[in-house]
């Protein structure tokens, strides 16, 4: 998240996403964390809900996050089978997104 306060622009992380599915022994592992951070390639933020945002994956994924838990996913959607590039929230309807991916699919959510 970048802040511009008296002309003083400042960083803050907001979330360091993680690999899904990986176990217990790969967390301990120094070297395995290193590598187990994923890779986002697109986000969205919710127009009704300010603290909502979606992510988009290198593995395929999609995450639903909150600025208020930085340290866990919403929900974690899995359709795609390659790098999402694009997501965005419906303007009409605040429940509904669609994902769009290198596989050559777009899904709605």
């Amino acid at each position: 998240l970048w802040t511009l306060s008296k002309s003083e622009l400042e960083f803050s992380d907001l979330m360091q996403l993680k690999l899904v599915g990986k176990g217990e022994e790969a967390e301990e592992d120094e070297e395995a964390t290193l590598c187990g951070l994923a890779g986002g390639c697109c986000f969205d933020f919710s127009r009704l809900s300010e603290h909502l945002f979606l992510v988009g994956t290198e593995e395929g994924k999609v995450h639903k996050c909150s600025k208020a838990y930085n340290s866990q996913y919403l929900n974690t959607y899995e359709g795609h089978y390659m790098a999402v590039y694009t997501v965005r929230w419906n303007p009409f309807n605040p429940k509904v997104f669609l994902s769009c991916s290198a596989d050559w699919t777009v899904k709605i959510w």
